[in-house]
């Protein structure tokens, strides 16, 4: 056991090299602090050095207002700032940064060397705790060596140095995707390695920052706004598809945050649009009122806290949900090509109506959404994994509306026939996709966005219809926010099938679920606590899930009869695409697969 030790204060030096670990724990952090302090002090050009790393060196010059001599004397002292003077002024911060902690914790472990200029008609240099004049036409130059140098307990933990560069060339890309009207210029030992020009749009900068290997047809920058709020979204369409989550990025007034709930958002709003785990290139930029959030919360500024997160996570999920239900039914019905009209974002109010006006006799599908031009191919889009065939089901027994619809349009025709829907089926396509002759025109539909879709619009029409369960769902509530939703809920759900009974204290009864509930007790108990959906979105979704847990499924195996009846009522629906947005089916005329397979 160990014996008692004496309280006692640390050495100054020490202490010091404690708290600026809190701040600056590896170069891409020097690198984040230097450039916040450029943007803060309104700089249009921002060019940034680094070598072996950022470990030997990290060179951050500016054209912004630069200090005075008084300025540079303390601006590396502790807790010293020109961005705050009051407590209260953290309620409305409008700058990235005001601790004043950055140049402090890194004169505390590297070699710290400022050269700035006012006026650039004279500068001060301050290297080794000296100021001496110096010459700078316009701004403030930072320069860092020997990262670390004085603390080796935390120099060796420091990865190899090509990790280290990648970590901060992130952290250059995450400033430069924010601030789209300062051009960027990046170093790596001596070599150009990304320039940014000042971009016209977010989404401008997006695509020169990130370089998707996608064409700039594909992408959009959609916006929104709400109370104290606004936010610009640069997404990709369906086909562009990513295998994580590292171009889903969230931006709260100019800083890259961590924030699981609108990540959320995001993925609420695409879901159903990439399947088989696919992820969405989207980037959210959210500009908000200071005094609605507190970004006070983590050392580094990547945590923050919202005062009302569910009003912009429901505005930014309904965003994309409109977006991509638009789209997909633009790429479907395709009444007017995307690749020859340019999106109308940005547009002022008389523009926008009279881009609409023009374009009223075209079906405008993706009218407010702005950006680019989109030329996608349906066939481009990867399906939905078919099931290795020793996976295959057989579910005739699993439709049997369907199943009875079949007996009924089939009665006394051959399967030869066309049927009275005035179609032919071929068959199943990858045990996934009904295969269909109807005109001129080949359908490949989806069976289960199809049957989702018809499933859900049965329970639209039953809406109300319920069965009393025998043992109720329990829910229990943490805090006055998760009952005052289900209680802003209660009447939409209970319209919908469900009963919903308060006991008082926190807890909640469902004593009844609509007739053709499918989902579990823990389904139920997370979506009616779910903060960020609106009544008539929850019970959508609510109803969206019981369709596509009764549909058939990828790789079930449909007899003839079953498959044709599907066929038939996919195409009588008045909306091709299924709850969550999906497009229903893809087509191609005679002409184009004669074309491409180059049989005129």
């Amino acid at each position: 056991m160990r014996s008692a030790r004496p309280v006692k204060r640390l050495p100054d030096e020490v202490a010091r090299k404690i708290a600026a670990g809190e701040v600056i724990d590896r170069p891409a952090a020097v690198v984040r602090e230097l450039i916040d302090n450029a943007i803060d002090a309104d700089a249009k050009s921002i060019a940034v050095e680094i070598a072996n790393g950022g470990i030997d060196r990290i060179r951050v010059a500016d054209d912004g207002r630069g200090m005075s001599e008084a300025d540079l004397s303390i601006c590396a002292d502790a807790h010293t700032t020109s961005k705050i003077a009051a407590e209260d002024d953290l309620l409305k911060l409008e700058t990235l940064g005001f601790r004043g902690e950055a140049l402090s914790s890194i004169r505390a472990v590297s070699d710290l060397e400022i050269t700035t200029t006012q006026n650039g008609r004279e500068a001060w240099k301050l290297a080794f705790g000296a100021i001496k004049p110096d010459r700078l036409p316009a701004g403030t130059v930072v320069l860092i060596e020997n990262l670390f140098g004085n603390f080796p307990a935390r120099r060796q933990f420091l990865k190899r140095a090509a990790a280290e560069t990648s970590q901060c060339r992130q952290v250059f890309t995450e400033k430069a995707l924010a601030w789209p009207a300062i051009s960027f210029r990046l170093l790596v030992d001596e070599k150009p390695r990304l320039s940014l020009p000042a971009a016209a749009s977010l989404r401008e900068r997006a695509l020169a920052a990130l370089e998707p290997k996608e064409g700039a047809n594909f992408f959009y920058e959609l916006s929104g706004s709400g109370n104290g709020f606004s936010f610009a979204l640069v997404v990709g369409s369906p086909d562009v598809v990513r295998a994580d989550r590292r171009e889903t990025m969230v931006f709260v007034n100019g800083r890259r945050v961590s924030e699981y709930s609108l990540v959320q958002a995001i993925e609420y709003g695409c879901e159903g649009h990439f399947p088989n785990g696919g992820h969405p290139f989207a980037l959210l930029f959210v500009t908000i009122d200071a005094s609605l959030v507190d970004f006070n919360i983590h050392p580094a500024k990547k945590e923050i806290r919202f005062r009302d997160i569910g009003s912009v996570h429901r505005a930014v999920s309904s965003t994309l949900r409109d977006f991509y239900r638009r789209y997909s039914i633009a790429t479907i019905a395709r009444s007017e090509s995307l690749e020859d009209r340019e999106l109308d974002y940005g547009l002022d109010g008389a523009s926008r109506r009279s881009r609409e006006n023009e374009a009223s006799a075209h079906d405008p599908k993706l009218d407010g959404y702005g950006g680019g031009r989109a030329t996608p191919s349906a066939f481009d889009r990867p399906p939905e994994r078919a099931l290795p065939r020793n996976e295959t089901r057989y579910v005739m027994d699993s439709v049997p509306d369907l199943a009875k619809a079949a007996g009924e349009a089939t009665r006394g025709q051959t399967a030869e026939n066309s049927g009275n829907a005035g179609f032919a089926y071929h068959g199943q396509v990858f045990g996934t996709f009904l295969a269909v002759e109807k005109g001129d025109r080949l359908y490949l539909i989806d069976q289960h966005a199809a049957h989702e879709r018809i499933l859900f619009d049965e329970l639209l029409s039953r809406s109300g219809e319920r069965q009393e369960l025998l043992v109720p769902y329990r829910v229990e509530t943490v805090g006055e926010d998760e009952n005052a939703n289900i209680e802003n809920a209660r009447e939409a759900l209970g319209e919908a099938g469900f009963a919903v009974e308060g006991d008082g204290d926190g807890l909640w009864l469902v004593t009844a679920v609509p007739d053709r509930w499918v989902g579990t007790e823990r389904d139920l108990i997370d979506d009616l606590k779910d903060s960020t959906k609106d009544p008539r979105a929850l019970v959508s979704h609510l109803y969206a899930t019981i369709a596509c847990r009764g549909a058939c499924k990828a790789g079930d195996a449909l007899d003839a009869e079953t498959a044709r009846a599907l066929a038939e009522r996919a195409l009588a629906l008045p909306e091709p695409v299924c709850p969550h947005g999906r497009p229903i089916w893809i087509e191609i005329d005679r002409a184009e697969l004669f074309e491409r397979i180059k049989r005129t």
